[in-house]
């Protein structure tokens, strides 16, 4: 623990500096001076530390792993807490004010259950209702989280808070992990075993944010069937904005104005290093006119994917093969007549040719959730096929992405290894196929495959009896 002058220094740096900056989302209640200076973010609910008063949780220590971080995000939440809530029941929070998702009512004992659909699926009221929704969250300041600032992650005394709207937050939060740590090319949500199920407890934390702003207890972010279409077929103004041969987004539609958190051109050490950007990027987007990337993933790659047995393999990042996690990532490369850079998850990015294409900044474009959605539908019908493996253990994982680190920056603490057991029936929602079935599903490949297989048989049998 830093001596309490160091404190005092620190929390003068927090009011009397403005620098350059890295983002993560912090409970206002812990941005206090007192907070910080006694390594405690244990918010009151109801008039007492963490609901204790009510049965709710607790204030207590967390534990510690013993590491010497060369950027502070890594250790997530040492550099910040000793102390935080530990909620108890079905409560959840910062503050364990709220249940835990799958649960709701005054104690939290009534379940409660979403239908994600497919966006094409959705009726005319309910898009209406997810578009205007999200459009709500991004021009209106949460009330309750702020935003870390620093120009420097290895260097612990210099940032500041700053207010974001509900969904500035949200990309903030993906910009916080998705940025590499200095002098690496590892951070907390991809290119390791993590990946998955960091993006799983992002997309719940949105629905949340966007729940409590709104009062629509039944908000829930549809997925992208990517496989369906060629095309970005729902890059028009009845979804999520038409786009002209600029990459800008057509002035009918309401993402037109909207404007991107973060900028790009900034060192390793530094995140959103200009938050105040009085002229902030519109929304980009040239789908298909990357040559390296101008096809979506197909029906055969998904299929491939959630054949492979493997979770993960070493060295547990981009070079891993034979990888279920590698290949939904987008690692493992098809070879075949398309040519691809990149496949699955990073292939849709990559597609975009736009804001979505650069991975820290990526979560403005709310193509994004809707991507990361049908990645996650993907991700559940793997678990369920494969119910008897587990979160990898290994030395080679980097030690923000290893089963007991703790996902940075959420609250309450929860670690990588924490939601492997639990479905998405558990977590309160269910994903819904699309009423039109694809005709080139997953069984007819597969029938398709055994009699390919037949027929070699045959042929090569017939080859060897002559």
């Amino acid at each position: 623990m830093l001596p309490s002058f160091q404190w005092l220094w620190l929390v003068l740096l927090l009011y009397l500096t403005s620098l350059r900056d890295v983002e993560a989302q912090f409970p206002h209640a812990c941005t206090t001076p007192e907070a910080l200076e006694t390594r405690t973010c244990c918010p009151l609910w109801n008039g007492s530390p963490c609901g204790q008063a009510s049965g709710r949780g607790f204030c207590a220590p967390h534990f510690v792993i013993a590491i010497k971080p060369y950027d502070y995000r890594v250790d997530w939440p040492n550099a910040f807490y000793d102390s935080v809530c530990t909620c108890t029941n079905n409560y959840d929070g910062f503050d364990c004010g709220l249940c835990l998702p799958g649960w709701k009512g005054p104690t939290c004992r009534q379940r409660h259950r979403v239908h994600r659909k497919e966006i094409t699926d959705m009726s005319d009221s309910e898009r209406e209702t997810f578009l205007s929704n999200l459009d709500q969250a991004k021009h209106t300041t949460s009330n309750r989280y702020m935003i870390l600032t620093s120009n420097d992650t290895t260097v612990f005394s210099n940032f500041r808070f700053h207010s974001a709207t509900v969904y500035d937050l949200y990309v903030w939060l993906h910009y916080y992990a998705a940025k590499k740590y200095a002098g690496t090319n590892d951070d907390a949500a991809h290119r390791g075993p993590a990946f998955p199920f960091w993006h799983r407890v992002f997309l719940l934390f949105i629905e949340r944010e966007i729940r409590l702003l709104t009062g629509n207890q039944d908000f829930y972010i549809p997925y992208w069937d990517w496989t369906r279409t060629d095309h970005c077929n729902i890059c028009t103004n009845e979804y999520l904005g038409a786009v002209g041969p600029d990459g800008h987004i057509d002035s009918a539609s309401r993402f037109s104005k909207w404007k991107t958190a973060c900028v790009l051109d900034e060192g390793l050490a530094m995140i959103c290093s200009r938050p105040d950007d009085p002229a902030p990027a519109p929304l980009s987007r040239r789908p298909g006119m990357d040559p390296n990337a101008n096809t979506l993933p197909t029906i055969a790659d998904v299929t491939d994917t959630l054949r492979t047995h493997n979770y993960d393999t070493s060295p547990y990042n981009s070079h891993s093969r034979n990888s279920f996690r590698s290949k939904l990532e987008g690692f493992e490369i098809p070879r075949d007549s398309r040519n691809l850079q990149s496949s699955m998850h990073n292939l849709v990015h990559d597609y975009f040719n736009g804001t979505m294409s650069h991975l820290p900044t990526a979560a403005n474009d709310p193509m994004f959730m809707v991507h990361h959605s049908f990645v996650d539908k993907i991700l559940e019908g793997w678990l369920h096929r494969h119910r008897h493996v587990s979160y990898p253990e290994s030395e080679e994982i980097h030690p923000a992405q290893r089963e007991e680190a703790y996902m940075a920056p959420f609250f309450p603490l929860r670690s990588n290894g924490y939601y492997w057991d639990k479905d998405t029936i558990s977590l309160g929602y269910k994903y819904i196929e699309h009423s039109i079935p694809l005709h080139s599903d997953e069984g007819i490949i597969e029938k398709l495959a055994s009699i390919t297989k037949l027929v070699l048989g045959l042929f090569s049998g017939s080859l060897s009896g002559s």
